[in-house]
């Protein structure tokens, strides 16, 4: 069994932030969520889709450009928070291990029959 890895590559000459995380898609009390748990970030709306544009084209995007606003000493502490691990070999890379569906029913406090997709996606 393979397992993919959660990535974020920081560029700070160029002001960029590019990976790869792990959403999840469920509902909760009548909504649609959208929720990266590596970063704590979330989208809803009224379908999946209106959830998953939300978080992508807002909310990952707000939180970017707000973390590249800080130093690089600040970046790392921010991520280490949210249990990234700086790259020893690729210094502009952070990598996380990833969250199961049950980690995500314990942290929304959801009902054990909740049905959980996800998914690896691009972010940038």
């Amino acid at each position: 069994m393979i397992i993919e890895k959660e990535v974020l590559n920081i560029d700070l000459k160029k002001l960029n932030m590019a990976g790869k995380v792990r959403v999840f898609d469920f509902m909760d009390e009548g909504h649609h969520i959208s929720y990266i748990p590596s970063l704590n970030l979330s989208g809803y709306g009224d379908t999946k889709q209106e959830a998953l544009d939300l978080l992508m084209k807002h909310v990952v995007k707000d939180f970017f450009e707000g973390l590249l606003t800080l130093s690089e000493s600040q970046i790392n502490e921010e991520l280490k928070k949210l249990g990234w691990e700086r790259s020893h070999f690729l210094n502009r890379e952070f990598s996380k291990s990833y969250l199961d569906e049950d980690g995500v029913l314990r942290e929304f406090n959801l009902p054990a029959e909740t049905q959980i997709e996800s998914q690896f996606l691009a972010v940038a």
